[in-house]
């Protein structure tokens, strides 16, 4: 029995995803002056969140290759999101930063992402969200524990 609801959560998962996705490309479509994919947003914002970052970096926080996020910076780069520096302290280190125009996107994205969210989610009721939330919490500690003990045990 449980396998059956697990199975239809991850359906349910995958559509909302989906439905998700497809709204928010509705509600940027003529509002950005430059196109990014799903995947450059989550660089920007790994950049933005953290004020600069290595290539290093971003590619750790989301578990992929230096090659694929290089890919990405480069991409980001010719369009005028992100801007490669070396760092002050050792010139080894390159630091990437978000321009002006790179900034601008993460604010549009993260605005309309929220104008979605408030439009659907609205329809819940606040005990609804709450309890969402709890949930989201519980599997985030969870989550947060792996890492912390994949970190622990690759010796770093």
């Amino acid at each position: 029995m449980q396998e059956e609801v697990f199975i239809r959560y991850c359906e349910q998962a995958d559509e909302l995803g989906q439905r998700f996705l497809r709204l928010m490309h509705q509600e940027l479509a003529g509002v950005l002056d430059t196109a990014v994919t799903g995947n450059q947003f989550v660089v920007l914002k790994i950049i933005s969140n953290r004020g600069q970052a290595t290539v290093s970096e971003v590619a750790e926080d989301l578990s992929v290759s230096l090659s694929a996020v290089t890919a990405s910076v480069d991409r980001l780069c010719r369009a005028g999101l992100v801007e490669r520096r070396r760092s002050e302290k050792d010139r080894r280190v390159v630091q990437l930063e978000l321009t002006a125009q790179g900034k601008k996107v993460v604010t549009v994205c993260q605005e309309s992402r929220m104008r979605v969210l408030q439009r659907y989610l609205g329809c819940l009721e606040e005990t609804e969200l709450l309890h969402m939330i709890n949930i989201h919490e519980k599997l985030i500690a969870v989550l947060r524990q792996e890492d912390e003990k994949d970190w622990l045990n690759s010796g770093r």
